[in-house]
């Protein structure tokens, strides 16, 4: 089964080219608090009509279907299921709980899966595509808890310096009538063809251009102020023709293009246009969108400076925009930024989280840590490959910078200084406007850093920090156990904050710890699977390695962390706080494992699952039937309650 986290991967995804639009629902807080408040006893979702709905096939078989929320009159959103995830959102009819939908969705899938029943709920009424709330689960977050005055005024001020204040038009009508006008010529085949060869002379011109040294890039006449003003103008239009060449793209493939609009990235402008909705029209299509964008400012260069050597006065200005055309799609290619090379990586590997992956793996790796190359699956080695292809990209981007600046930027340093106050004074803003961004990013890591050593150094205080361990293991699956036994699992845990993309466990090796997901969630694996494949998602209160702790047995998976944060509980300490394994003799128990094997609603079941239907075990204390669900919460250790 093919199963992809819809929180951190495809509305990372959806986020796409337009800035500042939220990359889950429009309140940030809404999901979690939809998450915390259903009751599975009385909740009873309704699926809203007239949601479109679209059934796709991955790369390598795997099916998914795309819903778009319905028309009206706000943005759209836009969810991705797995084909058991959407027939449980047909059942939501307002009559079944879902306690219910936990039942049949074990019937589907042939899995227990309460916590993945609880997210479709969640994320469905997030998306706004549910008829009827229920409970008043889903009032907006801020209304319960208002941030004070100085963080609202500082989070404005971050967001506008990293570009998120976005002024934004409606724009589909406009791009509409372009595209059925002229757009469209665009894509025939004489047009590609034509538009290659624009871009293959367009590069010899530009190096022959550059390595001749007759054209300024800084200068418009003999004023540095005019060339940045012309700098700066020309930057906008770059940007306006390669958003344009991904909203035509979009109505090539019977997309709409929402809105587009200006906004101030670090005091400079740009633009966005919003694409999101090339979601519904499939892998292909959304790579070509993708790929519409570099195409056409690599096509636009070429005729740029072919009619700058036609004409002869308008070569400095072809130069200039031929220029901040290469250099934007040298970086929107990046697989470092969230922009057009990682989405078109993201689209043909079609794995979660590759690009956090991607860099964990590296980053461990020149540590010597993490699995090595050939303990990888292939699905590994495609996303060790992109954390190559991004250093090799990082490495050639450091060479682009020398040599910009030796070639072209050090005489303009040196001429500004010489050039008086007015000149200094421009110098000024052009090196803050340079170093703004790695700055922004910068000092965001060292606060994040220390916000996150003041946390771990109170997490070092064990003693003051037992409550709140306890309070995260009573929160989970192991709260069924008795209170002197998590007294002294809480002893000796300790908390993780692993990057996403992590490789925590490797399949076939011993794991050392038992791990309960207290925020984030772990994505299992099994090595071979095809590419993108999740088979278990565990979300906050779930436990990975607890039969692998009270067996002895090996992990059958491979575990990634998704923005987790973890108790780590050493599996010695387990299995002596828990006790030996009870339940029936090793021979009905071989048989028990057999009937597993033999029954197909059962044989995907992993060892903690199939543990917990074991009469006797363990595991059923994370079950415990005996006690009813909070009014209105439910954690996941009231999962086995749920009435079939």
């Amino acid at each position: 089964m093919t199963y992809v986290e819809t929180r951190t991967s495809v509305w990372e995804a959806l986020a796409g080219r337009a800035p500042g639009v939220p990359s889950g629902p429009a309140d940030t807080g809404l999901w979690h608090t939809v998450a915390e408040r259903l009751n599975p006893s009385s909740a009873r979702p309704v699926l809203r009509p007239g949601i479109e709905v679209r059934h796709r096939t991955a790369v390598r078989g795997g099916r998914y279907v795309m819903l778009r929320s319905p028309d009206d009159g706000g943005r759209s959103s836009y969810l991705r299921l797995t084909p058991e995830e959407y027939q449980l959102a047909l059942m939501m009819d307002g009559v079944s709980t879902v306690a219910r939908l936990v039942a049949e969705f074990a019937r589907i899938a042939g899995r227990l899966a309460p916590d993945q029943v609880r997210r479709v709920v969640a994320d469905l009424a997030a998306n706004r595509m549910l008829e009827e709330l229920p409970l008043d689960a889903f009032r907006p977050l801020r209304e319960m808890t208002r941030e004070p005055l100085p963080k609202r005024v500082g989070s404005s001020l971050l967001a506008a310096a990293g570009g998120r204040q976005v002024l934004s038009f409606e724009v589909d009508g406009l791009i509409t009538g372009l595209y059925r006008s002229v757009g469209r010529f665009l894509f025939t085949r004489a047009a590609v063809w034509i538009g290659g060869l624009f871009a293959l002379a367009g590069v010899v011109l530009f190096a022959a251009t550059w390595q001749r040294g007759s054209r300024s890039l800084f200068l418009v006449g003999d004023s540095y102020l005019f060339g940045a003003i012309t700098l700066v103008l020309l930057n906008v239009l770059a940007l306006a023709a390669h958003e344009l060449g991904h909203a035509l793209a979009a109505k090539r493939v019977g997309r709409e293009v929402p809105s587009a609009g200006l906004l101030l990235y670090f005091g400079i402008p740009s633009v966005f246009v919003d694409t999101s909705d090339v979601w519904m029209a499939g892998r292909r299509a959304r790579i070509a969108v993708t790929a519409a964008g570099p195409a056409t400012a690599l096509g636009l260069a070429g005729l740029v400076q072919l009619i700058g050597l036609a004409v002869p006065a308008t070569g400095g200005i072809a130069f200039k925009l031929a220029f901040l055309f290469y250099l934007h799609v040298f970086f929107n290619l990046s697989p470092l930024l969230p922009l057009d090379g990682q989405y078109l990586l993201m689209d043909w590997l079609e794995i979660p989280d590759v690009r956090a992956r991607a860099l964990s793996w590296l980053s461990g790796r020149l540590r010597r840590r993490g699995p090595r190359w050939s303990k990888l699956d292939r699905e590994g080695r495609l996303v060790a490959l992109y954390g190559v292809l991004a250093m090799l990209w990082l490495v050639a981007a450091l060479g682009l910078g020398h040599r910009l600046w030796t070639d072209r930027v050090e005489g303009l340093a040196v001429g500004l200084w010489y050039s008086g106050f007015l000149g200094r004074l421009l110098l000024l803003v052009m090196v803050l406007g340079i170093l703004a961004p790695p700055l922004y990013f910068l000092l965001g890591r060292l606060g994040k850093a220390w916000r996150r050593a003041r946390q771990r150094a109170a997490e070092r205080d064990r003693d003051a920090d037992l409550p709140r361990r306890l309070a995260a293991l009573q929160a989970s699956e192991l709260g069924g156990l008795p209170e002197a036994a998590l007294q002294g699992l809480a002893s000796r845990a300790r908390w993780l904050h692993p990057p996403t993309g992590r490789q925590l466990v490797l399949a076939g090796d011993h794991q050392p710890a038992v791990y309960v997901v207290v925020e984030g969630a772990l994505h299992g694996r099994r090595p071979g699977d095809p590419g993108g494949t999740i088979r278990h998602h565990v979300g906050p209160g779930g436990v990975v390695g607890l039969a692998n702790a009270l067996t002895g047995r090996s992990s059958q998976l491979d575990w990634h962390t998704a923005g987790t944060t973890l108790l780590a509980l050493p599996a010695s300490t387990v299995a002596t706080v828990v006790g030996p394994m009870p339940g029936p003799p090793p021979q009905e128990r071989a048989e028990a494992e057999a009937l597993f094997a033999d029954t197909p609603a059962l044989s995907g079941l992993e060892e903690d699952q199939r543990l917990a239907l074991a009469p006797g075990s363990p595991l059923n204390w994370a079950y415990p039937c005996t006690r009813s669900p909070a009014p209105s919460t439910v954690s996941s250790r009231n999962a086995g309650c749920y009435p079939a």
